[in-house]
């Protein structure tokens, strides 16, 4: 490869993104939908589909492994440990909100499996969610009268609930509002939560 050129991706790498962009946009309208639905989306055959992923299964997984990726790369920056766990939990939601909405279906779809393979693809998330929230419980910002790693499922279902009702046109609210929320349910009062949203906007 010459200095200063990209390598272009194989028509196989291409056909496999195509299948995962397919699948997602198939499985948010439809999370029971099929592989047939899922290849005549991307344009092409389900031995194709085949050929890159032996089951409904592995693609669903290979889908949350891709939102892991993306949850990480916009969580890469936060800090766990910060002064201000308020303002960088909430700067955190703003950050992947649209990540959150994007994978959301997907994300749901999978955890009805509990799958352990699922579960480890999500875990670096998880994982940094839980420190921030530990962070806030010391300073005493977030309550304490459940441990961190329930709170953070508390939130991830919350978030799940905001994504469906935001599908469903039940709610018009952004990512601000989000954050909002979660603060309240993590025991932040009102106007202590609004302060670290406004923080976390301006930042």
């Amino acid at each position: 490869m010459r200095k200063g050129t990209e390598r272009r991706p194989s028509a196989r790498e291409r056909n496999r993104r195509s299948i995962l962009d397919a699948a997602q946009a198939v499985l948010r309208e439809d999370p029971d939908a099929s592989l047939d639905e899922v290849a005549a989306r991307a344009g092409v055959v389900r031995r194709t589909v085949y050929g890159h992923f032996t089951s409904r299964h592995d693609l669903v997984v290979a889908l949350v492994r891709a939102a892991s990726a993306d949850f990480v790369e916009q969580v890469g920056e936060v800090d766990p440990d910060a002064p201000d766990p308020a303002g960088e939990l909430a700067a955190t939601l703003l950050r992947t909100w649209s990540t959150s909405r994007r994978y959301g279906p997907v994300i749901a779809l999978a955890r009805r499996t509990a799958d352990d393979e699922i579960r480890a693809a999500m875990a670096p998330f998880h994982t940094i969610m839980i420190r921030l929230l530990e962070n806030g419980q010391r300073a005493g910002v977030f309550s304490r009268h459940v441990a961190a790693p329930v709170l953070a499922e508390v939130l991830q279902a919350g978030s799940m609930a905001y994504q469906h009702a935001a599908q469903d046109g039940r709610w018009d609210g952004d990512e601000a509002d989000v954050a909002l929320g979660h603060l309240l349910t993590l025991g932040v009062p009102v106007a202590d939560a609004r302060a670290a949203v406004a923080r976390a906007t301006a930042a």
